[in-house]
């Protein structure tokens, strides 16, 4: 590279990080469906008892969970018992010399 000369910066790609409360999980994901299963999978039980109590009592449940991505990269998600989750789109940036 010639002295003086500017790396650009470019976007590669993008990343889902879950935050949950506030606490980021520990993966980041490639895909916004990969991030939802995640929340998922840590949360099977509360949604599953969620689930049959939406069964025998006929009435709408509070977790929000199948949210689809949203445009502005910031997609909100919540799990009964005040677990608020966001999944961010976050992209990844290269140099090029």
């Amino acid at each position: 590279m010639k002295e003086g000369a500017v790396p650009i910066l470019v976007k590669m790609d993008y990343v889902y990080i879950v935050i949950e409360n506030g606490d980021p999980y520990p993966l980041a994901y490639k895909k916004y469906e990969d991030a939802v299963a995640s929340v998922k999978t840590r949360h099977k039980e509360s949604l599953l008892r969620e689930l049959q109590w939406i069964q025998e009592n006929d009435h709408p449940g509070c977790n929000e969970v199948d949210v689809p991505e949203s445009e502005s990269g910031l997609s909100r998600l919540y799990i009964e018992k005040g677990i608020h989750i966001e999944i961010h789109k976050l992209p990844i940036l290269g140099t090029f010399r």
